[in-house]
Parts: structure tokens; sequence; C-alpha cells
């Protein structure tokens, strides 16, 4: 089950809070984002396209804001995003589509 019931609001596991934010990062860059589980925290990245349109990178700021952190790569061979989800540190928020027990 990935939600718990607080009151009026529902608590997203780490796990569908990186699935989604994976998700976020592939539209925008168009490009396939990786998730990657450690014992505390799930990594998700990206490589980032040559050139984003202002709305785009404003809006790849946004999601990466939902993450506990994130970062940005650049070598001379690629630019990749990074973000990074706490395991064990649910998020209360009003339900999405991203947050409901599917099961």
């Amino acid at each position: 089950m990935l939600i718990a019931s607080q009151g009026d609001f529902f608590v997203c596991s780490a796990k569908s809070k990186a699935v989604t934010l994976a998700a976020q990062l592939s539209v925008l860059t168009g490009h396939t984002a990786l998730i990657e589980e450690f014992t505390d925290r799930i990594r998700v990245r990206t490589a980032l396209p040559a050139h984003l349109t202002d709305t785009c990178r404003r809006a790849l700021l946004v999601a990466l804001a939902e993450a506990d952190r994130y970062g940005h790569d650049v070598t001379m061979e690629r630019s990749a995003v990074w973000a990074e989800v706490d395991v064990g540190a649910g998020v209360a928020q009003e339900p999405t589509t991203a947050c409901r027990d599917r099961s």
C-alpha cells in the first residue's frame, strides 16, 4: 500500500514520490529518468537536452524543488540533473492521482 491517511491528507511513500518525480523529469527533458534506491534515499537522475525553453526550465526547477536535495552535474560530454528523496520521510499532501493507492 502506498498511502496512509492522516486526517484530510495522505502520506506518499518515498518510492511513489520518486516515481512521480522521474515521470516529470522524463517529460520535461525528453530523456529517460533513472531511479537508484539506497537504504536511506532514492535518487532520480536524467540527462538534460542541449537547450530548454524558459518555461521548461522553470517547470524543471519546480519539479526538482519537491525533492529533499537536488543538483546539476556538468561535464564536457553531458549535463544532467539529479534529485534525492529521503526514505522514511513521508510527505503529507492533499490526495492526488500520484499518491492514491493503486491496489
